[in-house]
């Protein structure tokens, strides 16, 4: 499987950066200004997973290395941006380039970060952005139903079909609503944004402005909103001493950083589950499509063990945390053999035997 990226995106100075940084530590530029620049900011994040952390440590394994994501880091989007604005060229390049959306939103009050509008309204904000993305996708059917329209003239049936079903999709837009909302299938080759699954962060000052939290959880209906204080995770992200992090967080009453919440959520957005591989050289998360077969699986972990599958030894994160080895689990039985067409489950801990 490719790798897998999410855009990150937002208006200027809502915190977009500073979330690529924590996440990534990455070290990108931070400005206080309304910064619109057309390139993108690209890092690999982990995604923190206590279940890797406790296999490691009962199989004894030197390395632990944790499942990743792609992230694009894309300028600040401005409003009329899709009218040929902040939407165009690169911009649009590497946002459709991606799989999903996270989509930054400022709550925080501070006099001292400029904001486009002179004011912090969430809400308001995440519409904006929104309904930016929704016009840029109304041009690209627009276009395409323009094309469909010459071809069905020819008597090309399936172009009339096609652009019937666009027709309704332009509705759809017009109405403010995204393609994801969409009641029918979108047709294939048709590059829209508001397709992508898109999980919102509420970029919030270290009190965790509640009341502007739940006015945008309130907006964004059934998406994930995960809120984060952006910069004080960025600074966090930057202590190497995990005693350290672990005290600073003691000081603000949290057991665990934000950011590993953003990466959780942006691996369910992609629909990704993990399977575990352990032992005492390294105990490593791999993701998975959801619904992968046990030789997906494999071919995720080398190419040559998916060609020489012969069978997958199965066991579940908590049968090999109270077994400890895959001998005394399969002593006890609770290791299962598994052939090629096995659909793996999230936190299965899978040996492939396989012929060189």
């Amino acid at each position: 499987m490719a790798s897998l990226e999410i855009g990150i995106v937002g208006l200027p100075n809502v915190g977009k950066t500073s979330v690529f940084n924590a996440l990534t530590n990455a070290g990108a530029e931070v400005t206080a200004y309304a910064a619109t620049q057309s390139s993108a900011n690209i890092g690999v994040a982990p995604v923190p997973d206590a279940r890797l952390d406790a296999l490691a440590e009962v199989a004894e394994s030197r390395e632990t290395i944790y499942a990743t994501i792609q992230l694009s880091d894309v300028s600040g989007l401005v409003r009329g941006g899709a009218k040929g604005g902040s939407l165009g060229g690169e911009f649009l390049g590497h946002l459709r380039a991606t799989d999903a959306i996270l989509h930054v939103v400022r709550t925080f009050p501070d006099a001292d970060v400029f904001h486009v509008d002179g004011r912090v309204d969430p809400v308001a904000d995440a519409e904006a952005v929104d309904l930016e993305l929704i016009l840029a996708d109304h041009a690209i059917v627009e276009r395409r139903i323009e094309r469909l329209a010459k071809a069905a003239r020819t008597g090309d049936k399936v172009a009339a079909a096609e652009a019937d079903v666009l027709g309704r999709l332009l509705t759809h837009l017009d109405g403010g609503q995204p393609a994801r909302l969409f009641a029918e299938q979108v047709p294939t080759g048709v590059d829209l944004l508001t397709v992508k699954p898109l999980v919102y962060v509420a970029n919030t000052s270290e009190e965790g402005d509640p009341e502007a939290v739940a006015a945008l959880q309130a907006y964004a209906g059934d998406a994930d909103v995960v809120p984060v204080a952006a910069r004080f995770e960025a600074d966090l992200a930057e202590m190497d001493d995990p005693e350290d992090r672990a005290a600073f967080l003691a000081e603000i009453g949290q057991d665990e950083a934000g950011m590993p919440r953003v990466a959780r959520a942006a691996f369910r957005l992609l629909e990704l589950i993990t399977f575990f591989t352990v032992g005492p050289k390294e105990a490593r998360a791999w993701p998975l499509r959801r619904g992968s077969s046990a030789v997906e699986a494999a071919g995720k972990i080398h190419s040559d063990i998916a060609r020489g599958f012969i069978r997958a030894e199965v066991i579940t994160t908590d049968d090999m945390l109270l077994t400890k080895t895959h001998a005394e689990a399969l002593k006890r039985g609770v290791m299962r053999v598994e052939g090629r067409d096995y659909t793996v489950a999230d936190g299965d801990v899978i040996n492939v035997r396989f012929n060189v």
